[in-house]
């Protein structure tokens, strides 16, 4: 009976060890993916706007294409606090990255100070906003998983109407964003065939979406 018990408790132990790392490893890939992608979407963004022209060089000076990989950790986190504060340390990154690889190129940005805390403040705001909509969309009950694609859709598709349709007339950038808003919602609303919900959603966030474009825009002539 004595070796049948030792046996059975260290089948366990075996057992408890093999059940505890994988959940170790997701927790460090959790904590690990802001700093990590947001760093390295950071290094990436300043060294395409070199390099890209009209209407490709949009998606490394906009606001949505930035705000997409807190969408991507928020996904990764278990509960929706850790998912705002995972979206606001991707942001946070991405900064770091940018203006960390700018320096080592020898290129600084614009702007002075107004252009750091303008994207600081994009960070604060809008960070754990998506962070939120991606945990939603992946883990999120019912319905709600909607909501989670439609704001990162509605984020692609204000930008393209608001800031290159209206604002700065760049036709071709606006057409690239709308595109890519509509691209979102439909790969996202593969995830629970949720389009119908998606779409509702889109009729509140999106007008949501407009105005928050619009007083970006009215903070960004303010600043600079």
């Amino acid at each position: 009976m004595r070796r049948t018990t030792e046996r059975s408790t260290t089948g366990e132990t075996l057992e408890e060890e093999t059940t505890g790392r994988p959940a170790i490893l997701t927790w460090v890939v959790r904590i690990l993916a802001a700093p990590a992608i947001g760093i390295v979407m950071g290094a990436v963004t300043d060294v395409l706007q070199k390099y890209l022209d009209l209407p490709w060089n949009s998606l490394v000076n906009a606001a949505s294409p930035w705000l997409a990989p807190a969408f991507a950790v928020g996904a990764l986190q278990r509960r929706l606090w850790g998912a705002a504060v995972a979206g606001l340390a991707t942001c946070v990154f991405e900064l770091v990255g940018y203006y960390v690889t700018a320096a080592a190129r020898g290129y600084f940005a614009g702007g002075g100070h107004g252009i750091l805390l303008f994207w600081g403040g994009c960070a604060v705001a809008g960070g754990p906003v998506l962070g939120m909509a991606g945990r939603l969309w992946w883990r999120g009950p019912g319905r709600l998983r909607g909501l989670g694609a439609a704001v990162l859709a509605a984020a692609f598709l204000a930008e393209a109407i608001v800031a290159y349709g209206w604002r700065l007339h760049y036709t071709a950038s606006a057409v690239l964003f709308a595109g890519l808003g509509v691209a979102v919602g439909v790969l996202l609303g593969l995830r629970g065939r949720r389009y119908v919900d998606l779409a509702r959603w889109l009729l509140v966030v999106l007008p949501i979406g407009l105005l928050a474009e619009l007083a970006l825009g009215l903070v960004y002539d303010q600043s600079f």
